[in-house]
């Protein structure tokens, strides 16, 4: 569900207000709609080019202006004129136009991401907190919401409106907002130094890669390096007054003369040792350790629990997921971990084997700064599949059509793409075009093919450009609402964003099997936006269960490897013949070989995130990093002469972006996708029949059941992870 307004409120409690933006009279609010306020919800289509920084900053005062009013009106809801709509869905649409203000700046600031909507985002991020900071409501819409929440009329509620007061008051209560006054408080102090933590393990763990370099004044010391990366290492340590061209000499780190290069190329065993020390650095140096950082991180985050009512951290962030519980979490790990154990250890054998006849000597360890060296001058364990053989077949535009008639075939959809225009603030929308934000993007409309729907739209924003974040995302820029009688209402709209390399002119854009497998991921992201519907608008949205929320983009990644449906789209982008069949079964087959260390490694990843967040207090506190490490994923470590440093120490996922005590979640949901695709190999990859049982019983849900139930509903059982497992059998 949609948590921003029930967050709003649980964090306004016990924070220091900032200093107060001026804000506009109630009065303005009732002309909002003259004066013109583009980000608010008006039209499917944002107007863009009116979506100026300065334009924010008016419809943020705005909305702002507007949220106070609907929160007084809540707080003065009496239990007898208190009914669903004026309490529950009121708190849900309050800030309605903040949060969807908001959302468009975060994605123009994500898209484009010029200085001048930078520092704007500064400015609506300190108005926003100062809005946030004030709990002048915060204390009377609790007790209204809780006298509500008991009422004989919920009983009489729809069972999505009974979940959706379900969900409500569980959110309430997680956010503390039943504590004492004393409690209150020292939830606050925790969050604040816990955000202040969580930034600065984020910039040590930046900044020590950055700031480390080797170096080298004898070239015998750098035998065996490539000419160009030689030109580049004297350049830049002449740029930086440590060489002259009489006395030359090489600097190496970690971006323009990499260190990775140097294990992989260079024949001196011990200029790659102090290049492995000096990549393994991050996070340990004496001024930049992360380890106080983890330690303090790991104290706060259990009394943050205990407050909270839970026994640990782990318990509190899974108990209104799937998992339900940290030792449920574990123990699916620890099942993995042993599933995947006659696998890692055939692996582990086999790299042996290889870097033993290397040597000429039989080893029981290896250096860690010998392998990539080695990798280069020695066969690999098994005729391994080289991907970029298939790239000639992978032309975008046949790409984007075949992803399009998959998933129109298989969902029951209908993809028309729109014309579409980019224009200047004073310009005019021609009739019949979508406006967009730069002239590169595309805009799709996805109809029922049935019934002739209008279910959602969404935006193709695939080339790198500067000021635009790296790597792929899918964001929700508005989520559909249904009509009175229950029907689809409102349309969905999203965006799919990558960063593919501008087509040169003239010349046919060609596709990695990479960019195939960001498209199918993020593919599943938006038609799980698309597609979701509900009784009421919280429950239309993709917003799961965060150990759900990933399942269809892992379910749509499956398709890339299948023969059958690369057969849709991958044809030479000079002779139109379609990929050879074998090229597609090597691929295929090539799945079979999935590098075990990146599964093996994301497990121990969870496992010490896990174990750190249940018995840091009891077991771990006090310890060295490394030894704790050591203690708990040590047996199943790749046998290296000496340990690099603990993962944790640079772990942001871990200890600055969220994800504490929720790796897990990765794995889980790639053991339900790799089950519900089990189901489609059976079947039919490109069957209509399974793919429509899959739109009923998980996309087309939203959040209006829980994740559990959708996936019992179209597996027709309890998920197994045995699907996943296979994928990693073969070494």
């Amino acid at each position: 569900m949609k948590t921003t307004a029930l967050i709003l409120l649980s964090t306004l409690l016990g924070l220091s207000p900032l200093l107060p933006a001026e804000q506009p009279a109630p009065q303005q609010i009732a002309a909002a709609e003259a004066q013109q306020t583009p980000f608010f919800r008006t039209a499917l289509y944002p107007a863009w080019s009116r979506m100026t920084p300065q334009q924010a900053l008016h419809d943020v005062r705005i909305a702002i202006a507007e949220a106070r009013e609907r929160y007084a009106a809540i707080a003065a809801v009496t239990p007898e004129t208190a009914t669903f709509e004026n309490t529950f869905l009121a708190l849900y649409e309050a800030d309605e136009n903040l949060k969807q203000t908001m959302n468009y700046v975060y994605h123009l600031h994500l898209t484009l991401g010029n200085r001048e909507m930078q520092h704007m985002m500064e400015t609506l991020m300190q108005e926003t907190t100062a809005f946030r900071a004030d709990g002048t409501y915060t204390a009377r819409i609790a007790e209204v919401l809780r006298s509500a929440a008991s009422a004989p009329w919920v009983q009489e509620l729809s069972p999505a409106k009974q979940r959706f007061v379900q969900q409500t008051m569980a959110q309430l209560t997680e956010s503390g907002i039943f504590l004492s006054p004393e409690q209150q408080a020292r939830k606050a102090q925790i969050e604040l130094e816990l955000t202040k933590l969580g930034f600065r393990f984020s910039q040590y763990a930046k900044v020590s890669p950055q700031i480390w370099e080797l170096v080298i004044t004898d070239p015998d010391e750098l035998r065996g390096m490539p000419q160009g990366w030689m030109n580049r290492a004297a350049q830049e340590a002449q740029q930086r007054g440590l060489a002259t061209p009489e006395e030359p000499a090489w600097l190496i780190n970690l971006t323009t003369s990499p260190a990775n290069a140097v294990l992989q190329y260079c024949k001196v065993p011990e200029t790659r040792r102090r290049c492995w020390l000096g990549i393994t650095s991050a996070g340990t140096s004496r001024t930049l350790d992360t380890e106080p950082i983890i330690a303090r991180i790991l104290e706060l985050r259990h009394e943050l629990a205990n407050l909270r009512g839970y026994k640990n951290f782990a318990d509190m962030e899974a108990a209104h997921r799937m998992m339900g519980s940290g030792e449920a979490a574990l123990a699916f790990i620890n099942d993995l971990l042993e599933r995947s154990k006659p696998a890692w250890d055939a692996y582990v054998a086999a790299e042996m084997q290889r870097y033993s006849q290397a040597c000429g000597q039989e080893l029981s360890a290896v250096n860690p700064w010998d392998t990539a060296y080695l990798n280069r001058h020695i066969p690999p364990q098994r005729n391994q599949f080289d991907v970029r053989a298939i790239t000639p077949y992978l032309q975008e535009e046949k790409v984007i059509d075949g992803l399009l008639n998959i998933w129109s075939n298989l969902l029951g959809l209908k993809f028309e793409e729109l014309p579409c225009v980019c224009l200047k603030p004073e310009e005019t929308c021609p009739e019949g075009s979508v406006e967009v934000w730069h002239p590169t993007v595309r805009c799709f409309k996805a109809t029922d093919a049935e019934t002739g729907t209008h279910m959602g739209s969404f935006y193709l924003d695939l080339y790198k450009r500067p000021g635009k974040r790296a790597m792929a995302w899918c964001i929700p820029l508005r989520d559909g609402n249904p009509a009175a009688d229950g029907s689809v209402g409102e349309p969905h709209l999203a965006a799919l964003m990558a960063n593919f390399a501008s087509p040169a002119p003239g010349r046919r854009q060609l596709l990695h099997h990479g960019d195939l497998y960001m498209l199918f991921h993020e593919f599943g992201h938006l038609m799980h936006m698309m597609l979701g519907h509900g009784e009421i608008r919280p429950h239309c949205t993709a917003e799961v269960e965060r150990d759900f929320v990933e399942m269809p983009s892992h379910l749509q990644e499956n398709w890339i490897w299948e023969p059958e449906a690369l057969a849709t789209f991958a044809f030479h982008h000079e002779t139109g013949e379609p990929l050879p069949a074998e090229l597609a079964q090597q691929l295929a087959t090539s799945r079979g070989s999935n590098p075990i260390e990146s599964h093996m490694r994301m497990l121990l990843a969870s496992k010490l995130d896990l174990e750190l967040h249940m018995n840091y207090m009891e077991r771990y506190r006090g310890r060295p990093l490394e030894e704790v490490t050591n203690e708990i994923i040590g047996p199943w470590l790749f046998p290296y002469t000496v340990q690099p440093p603990s993962e944790l120490r640079t772990l942001t996922h871990v200890f600055s972006e969220g994800y504490a005590a929720c790796l897990y979640t990765y794995k889980w949901c790639e053991v339900l996708a790799a089950d519900a695709f089990n189901r489609f190999r059976q079947e039919g990859i490109l069957n209509p029949a399974t793919g429509a049982a899959y739109r009923r019983a998980i996309l087309n849900r939203g959040s209006s059941i829980p994740a559990a139930e959708q996936i019992r509903a179209f597996l027709g059982r309890e998920p197994s992870p045995e699907a996943l497992i296979r994928q990693y059998s073969h070494p």
